[in-house]
């Protein structure tokens, strides 16, 4: 049996009114062709969705393609990771296998979008728009290069599988498993060799013969003598190396900076030497591909790294007003307590390490302090920067544009901040995020943080109220309560279910949730009473007057009303319900059962629940053990603060992963230009 796992790294993103699906697969060590293949559909062909499948990613994998994510402007972008043991393989085994291992997640992508699929091989390149004319039969359900039409071929020469247009259809869905299931057969086996892919697509073709249209593909669509009026270049072998114009596209397109510096150096020459209009068409695809997205002539482009393409915009919120928009005769500004001021002061911080990291790897920082609201598109164009962070932002509500960008937002703690090319929580490019989520490099957070938590060390986002014993809490009617004991009537603490409000208009349940806080809190209201099952609310200490609806619920008999400190409310419950608040992460610190009507990071550790499985919810937490919650967990917890966020209280921690960000930004800068 093949030991695999596939995992979604960057979710799909799919309407159902597309005309098409783009895919790719490659390993680790093709994953350089697939980033430039996806660049020349961005560029060359905008508006696309792509499929990307890696087959046992490396250690950087998730880095290069989180630059990519961030670079692409019209390129909605989902990647697969694959995992499987190949040890038993020889390397031409393994090659094999890379080579033909995208027909299962194919048969995946067909079956959950019922959208068609144009499968191309990662060392294509997209050099026109996508006219979708790849066959003139309109029945069709495979459209392929069919080498047999004319004369017999060999099997495994009969077609050829680079590019393969699919239908969505169950047939070939069927055909497609059972290709992957005589590949895994050849794992099992050992038995892999190079073209077993149409060795298998073409003895299923014959196979599915007579329930099945098969036509031959249009040249455009698998081109690999490289016509200037064709869609996609075929990189077949050697061919990619020995013609200039495909040597030079690919390279200009790749992340590496120094292979883009030669290639540029090759291009000028190039067109020094032959200025003829017979090499414009490959002219203006080249100075697409140096601009990154704008149109200049080669000739007038200078190779030397101007300071201002070296200069990064830092927009920082203003601490007094971060993003309300206040109308232009207001007097009366709102007055902001010292907590708020401490809060808000962490943006600062966070801001000046990052700045300092940028400018310990040559780069020159413009820190720019504004209202949120004017922290706009508009704005961070017009001043040309190299590339600007933004904060409180996501590719959902941040419009596309000239300057390249990268989101930066405080998470789940004051001193935590992710950085990420397409925003935060469930918006950024690592969400959903692996359930078994680890990393050998993060080991220590959870077990800290636990350990600040019991010596009372450890600050909740927002201001609490002073943390009490169980029975300081129970007396003062903090906590729900029943009273026992016929002689001695004692009170005693009622298990109960903890539901942190948080603010109804939050980004995080507009962006990020399915249904509204109120249909929500009233479906858990409604359960519980009909279940037995006491609920705690807790209102959202940051905006006392939207609570106003849910303390209207309260009956004080199953629902109760509480302000007390949030960690105390965690560690009496017996469970954590929240749609995606940054204490559903706390709950993680205190092992306790979570589950999440939203989405968020964390939720993969925790029970997804809607208004329709909330018997399943309450089952799940009655089933769960602290043992295999706390493994879970931990693996989390130690991946997103030392791997993903910047946790300014764990110094150390914090300036390597400030380093990783500053290179990262030194590679997305260099896609836009050239040194």
């Amino acid at each position: 049996m093949v030991n695999r796992t596939v995992q979604w790294f960057i979710a799909p993103e799919v309407s159902g009114d597309e005309p098409l699906l783009l895919f790719s697969a490659c390993d680790a060590g093709y994953l350089g062709y697939a980033i430039s293949l996806i660049k020349s559909v961005d560029l060359y062909s905008p508006g696309a969705t792509f499929f990307l499948h890696v087959i046992n990613p490396g250690a950087d994998t998730v880095s290069r393609i989180g630059i990519l994510s961030g670079c692409l402007v019209s390129t909605r972008l989902s990647v697969s990771f694959e995992t499987i043991d190949l040890s038993a393989l020889n390397i031409d085994q393994q090659r094999a296998y890379y080579a033909s291992a995208r027909f299962l997640q194919l048969s995946n992508i067909l079956s959950v979008f019922s959208v068609p699929v144009f499968s191309i091989d990662a060392d294509s390149l997209v050099v026109n728009p996508f006219d979708f004319d790849f066959s003139n039969k309109t029945d069709a359900d495979v459209i392929i290069v069919r080498r047999n039409l004319t004369e017999d071929q060999p099997e495994h020469l009969a077609i050829a599988t680079g590019s393969i247009w699919l239908a969505p259809s169950e047939g070939i869905i069927r055909l497609l498993r059972e290709v992957s299931s005589e590949i895994d057969k050849g794992v099992v086996e050992r038995s892999l060799e190079w073209f077993v892919d149409q060795r298998l697509f073409f003895r299923q073709m014959n196979a599915y013969a007579d329930q099945l249209k098969f036509y031959n593909l249009k040249r455009k669509y698998a081109d690999w003598t490289f016509s200037t009026s064709s869609i996609l270049w075929a990189g077949k072998g050697g061919l990619k190396l020995y013609d200039l114009r495909f040597f030079l596209l690919q390279n200009l397109l790749c992340d590496d900076a120094q292979k883009r510096t030669i290639s540029h150096h090759l291009a000028e020459e190039f067109f020094t030497v032959d200025n003829s209009l017979a090499n414009e068409w490959i002219r203006s695809r080249i100075a697409t591909a140096v601009e990154g997205k704008y149109l200049q002539s080669l000739s007038n482009r200078s190779l030397n790294l101007e300071a201002s393409t070296r200069t990064i915009a830092f927009y920082i919120p203003r601490l007094d007003l971060p993003w309300k928009r206040m109308p232009a005769t207001s007097t009366q500004f709102p007055v902001v307590s010292d907590d708020v001021i401490d809060l808000r002061l962490r943006w600062k911080e966070f801001a000046v390490r990052m700045a300092n990291a940028l400018e310990r790897a040559g780069l020159t920082v413009n820190v720019i302090e504004l209202p949120g609201w004017e922290i706009d598109r508009e704005r961070i164009d017009a001043d040309g920067a190299a590339l600007a962070f933004v904060p409180h932002r996501c590719h959902l509500n941040f419009l596309d544009g000239k300057t390249p960008v990268l989101f930066y937002m405080q998470e789940f703690f004051r001193w935590a901040f992710v950085v990420d090319g397409r925003g935060w929580s469930a918006a950024s490019s690592v969400y959903p995020v692996a359930r078994n989520i680890n990393s050998d490099k993060a080991q220590t957070s959870f077990n800290e943080y636990r350990a600040r938590l019991v010596d009372g060390r450890l600050a909740s986002k927002f201001a609490q109220q002073t943390a009490k014993s169980k029975r300081q809490l129970i007396d003062e009617g903090l906590l729900p309560f029943d009273i026992g004991g016929r002689w001695f009537p004692r009170r005693t603490l009622r298990p109960y279910i903890f539901f942190p409000l948080q603010i109804p208009t939050d980004q995080s349940i507009q962006l990020f949730s399915d249904f509204s806080e109120q249909v929500l809190v009233e479906s858990l209201v409604e359960w519980a009473k009909e279940n037995g099952v006491t609920v705690v609310l807790k209102p959202h200490p940051a905006n006392m007057k939207s609570m106003k609806p849910f303390e209207k619920m309260v009956d004080d008999t199953y629902i109760f009303y509480s302000e007390a400190n949030v960690q105390d409310l965690i560690a009496h419950a017996t469970a954590v319900y929240t749609i995606n608040s940054g204490v559903g992460f706390e709950a993680l610190l205190q092992v306790k059962p979570v589950v999440t009507f939203g989405r968020v990071e964390y939720d993969c550790v925790t029970f997804n629940a809607t208004p329709a499985t909330l018997d399943e919810a309450w089952g799940y937490v009655q089933n769960s053990t602290a043992a295999e919650l706390e493994v879970r967990y931990k693996n989390f917890v130690d991946w997103f603060l030392e791997c993903y966020a910047v946790d300014m209280s764990q110094p150390e921690a914090s300036k390597a992963r400030l380093d990783e960000i500053a290179a990262q930004v030194l590679s997305i800068i260099s896609q836009f230009v050239v040194r």
